[in-house]
């Protein structure tokens, strides 16, 4: 055979091979349907779920999807938060932003209904709700509504703003009184459920699963983004975010946040009552953290209550008062975190049942750390005031208790407990003696009482003084 003969045959069987892939590919990309991403916003709304958002736009967008869900189960949260997360979901031009409150017994509040309201379509489970937009604080007599004129229209504003976006602008009567429905949201507090929701278009649909969702809205184009969804029966896969995100999530909590900022001033203060255990270092760390997920925007009256508590409580350790300045400062601290409580509006948009759970949540932890706290610098103080019991020790009287001769070990009565003791003369049972000096746990006794300390001359003692003065 000629060394060109094998070539036809090798040039064929790579044809063969490379026809094979194809053949082999085809099919896997035949059945490669449309997908969409599932991305959950539960729990209060803060800069964390900005950035949880924002990450699933852009996994939506470059991952190819064809949809993003936002499955909302939420009592509200921050509103300059919730504001930019809808500018987030406006700009996304590419990605139709799909809002579901499910499944039954989930709730989309306060700013929740603002960012469901924000979605290119809506659908919510049955026995789910959303509403309850009324800005409200929790005060000395109960759950007030907030009645100012400044913060309530600028709530309207942003939720009639994007209701118009997506064609819910509509105007509704309700008991003879015909209003825009942003208008009864937050004005009247209207809390809508799933048939009241798609009859008034508040909602699109009432869908029981996502998969029932996308069923319905297959083959609708989005009024804003004017994008034709092609999602029947698509796959859903769930959104993974970031480690980054995940601990902004948990730092952002406003509880955790608040307890974190109250734990690190109690242990910066343990720390300067008792230095050297490393809590002033490990509070000052916890400060920054509380810090960075308060989002740098601590309110100045609560500031100034830490402020005025703290130095309450480093005059208590300094100048002991029966506990008078370090139950003042306790009390202050207490009210800061009233302050601190980051639940009102203008910038925070949630139901009274949250506001009253997270009171409940963080002001019993606030109070029982600084009980404890007080209790932990009384018995620093207590021991720092203590007598040193060697020298408490030396020069006071024990018994005899077995005849000792002298250099060897014998025992003593000291207080009612039974010690090993020294000699170095014979001594009888019963017989009085002084402690001269204590050596770990034997004691050394004698006879005779030890000599008085004396007083050291004058000279060293003033030396002593100008050395101290130039420290």
């Amino acid at each position: 055979m000629t060394p060109g003969a094998g070539r036809p045959a090798r040039a064929v069987l790579l044809i063969v091979l490379l026809t094979s892939v194809v053949v082999m590919a085809m099919p896997s990309t035949r059945a490669q349907g449309p997908r969409v991403l599932l991305a959950d916003v539960t729990g209060a709304i803060d800069r964390s779920t900005v950035e949880f958002i924002s990450e699933a736009i852009d996994d939506a967008r470059t991952g190819g999807y064809d949809a993003l869900i936002l499955r909302f189960d939420t009592p509200g949260g921050e509103l300059q938060a919730t504001e930019d997360i809808a500018k987030l979901m406006d700009n996304a031009m590419t990605v139709p932003i799909l809002g579901w409150v499910g499944p039954t017994g989930a709730h989309a509040f306060s700013a929740g209904t603002i960012l469901f309201e924000s979605t290119d379509l809506a659908a919510m489970a049955i026995g789910t709700t959303i509403g309850s937009v009324q800005p409200v604080t929790v005060g000395p007599t109960g759950v007030e509504p907030i009645t100012d004129a400044k913060i309530v229209n600028a709530v309207v504003g942003i939720l009639e703003g994007q209701m118009a976006l997506h064609g819910r602008d509509n105007n509704v009567t309700i008991d003879g009184r015909d209003m825009k429905l942003a208008d009864w949201f937050v004005r009247e507090n209207l809390n809508l459920n799933p048939a009241d929701a798609q009859r008034y278009f508040a909602s699109n649909f009432t869908a029981n699963s996502v998969e029932n969702f996308l069923a319905q809205a297959d083959g609708i184009t989005t009024i804003y983004k004017g994008i034709r969804l092609q999602v029947a029966g698509a796959e859903v896969v769930p959104f993974s975010a970031s480690s980054r995100v995940r601990l902004l999530e948990i730092l952002s909590n406003p509880l955790v946040a608040s307890l974190l900022l109250i734990l690190g001033i109690y242990l910066v203060i343990f720390g300067i009552s008792a230095p050297g255990h490393g809590a002033e270092i490990a509070g000052i760390i916890i400060l920054l953290l509380a810090i960075v997920g308060l989002g740098f925007n601590v309110d100045p009256i609560a500031l100034l209550l830490f402020i005025v508590g703290v130095i309450l409580i480093i005059l208590e350790i300094k100048t002991p008062g029966f506990g008078v300045f370090g139950i003042g400062g306790i009390v202050a601290i207490v009210l800061a975190a009233l302050f601190l409580a980051p639940l009102r509006p203008p910038r925070f948009a949630v139901t009274p049942e949250y506001q009253i759970l997270f009171l409940a949540s963080f002001l019993t932890p606030t109070a029982f750390f600084g009980g404890f706290l007080l209790f932990a610098m009384y018995k620093v103080q207590q021991v720092r005031h203590r007598i040193p019991i060697v020298g408490e020790t030396v020069g006071q009287q024990a018994t005899v208790v077995d005849a000792m001769r002298p250099g060897q070990k014998g025992y003593v009565m000291f207080r009612g407990e039974l010690w090993q003791a020294i000699a170095d003369e014979e001594l009888p049972p019963d017989t009085k003696v002084y402690i001269s000096s204590v050596d770990g746990i034997v004691l050394h006794v004698s006879s005779h009482p030890p000599p008085a300390a004396k007083e050291p001359p004058l000279r060293s003692r003033l030396t002593f003084f100008l050395r101290r003065k130039a420290a």
